[in-house]
């Protein structure tokens, strides 16, 4: 870690603006210390991968397991090194990378660890489906369902492994609503997360 600490200008690889890679990109920079960090966009992801053997970036954020299912040669041969870990919910658990420290350790104030917890409820609750207020109960009710059913639908989770080439991992409507109403709401606290998922400097801590 003191390693990482010590580079300037680490290139940290990244989708676009915004994408879920480059928020985790600065929200790690920023809570280890590393030091002038430079973030690069336009990637998908298996070019990220390339970027990286090639030297272009010298790091990015990925699910963990996706990147040993894409390149489980990366770890057997020791081409990568895993630094650190950011579980989305909090107590999940994975043999392969329970070892490494947890996002969350670097936090050294409530502030950050407040930061922290609204990026993870994010994750959590991915992209949600919003009805406009005082939508009348038999239709949103008809909305969760037909969700629920789409979620558990094998056929789904086929396609959605061919078109994205990732594992999919539905939120159910209750557990997102819930998910949802426990975001923080301060505005100083909402105004840092704009902060560090943007593309200005990375603000202080």
């Amino acid at each position: 870690m003191e390693t990482l600490r010590a580079h300037l200008g680490m290139r940290i690889g990244a989708q676009s603006i915004g994408h879920i890679s480059h928020v985790n990109g600065r929200l790690f920079a920023w809570l280890i210390g590393l030091r002038d960090a430079k973030f690069v966009v336009g990637y998908s992801s298996p070019e990220l991968d390339l970027a990286m053997l090639r030297g272009e970036v010298d790091a990015r954020t990925n699910n963990a397991d996706d990147v040993v299912r894409r390149n489980p040669d990366w770890v057997e041969k020791g081409l990568v090194d895993f630094q650190v870990i950011f579980k989305a919910p909090k107590e999940d658990k994975n043999p392969r990378f329970d070892h490494l420290p947890e996002l969350e350790t670097f936090a050294k104030t409530e502030r950050e660890r407040r930061i922290l917890a609204m990026s993870r409820t994010m994750r959590v609750a991915g992209v949600p489906y919003i009805l406009p207020p005082n939508t009348p109960k038999d239709p949103a009710d008809t909305l969760r369902e037909a969700m629920r059913k789409t979620f558990r639908d094998p056929d789904f989770h086929r396609e959605f492994r061919r078109l994205a080439g990732d594992q999919p991992t539905p939120l159910m409507p209750e557990e997102q609503e819930k998910a949802i109403r426990a975001l923080p709401r301060e505005p100083a606290l909402v105004e840092l997360f704009k902060q560090i998922a943007g593309s200005g400097p990375l603000p202080p801590r």
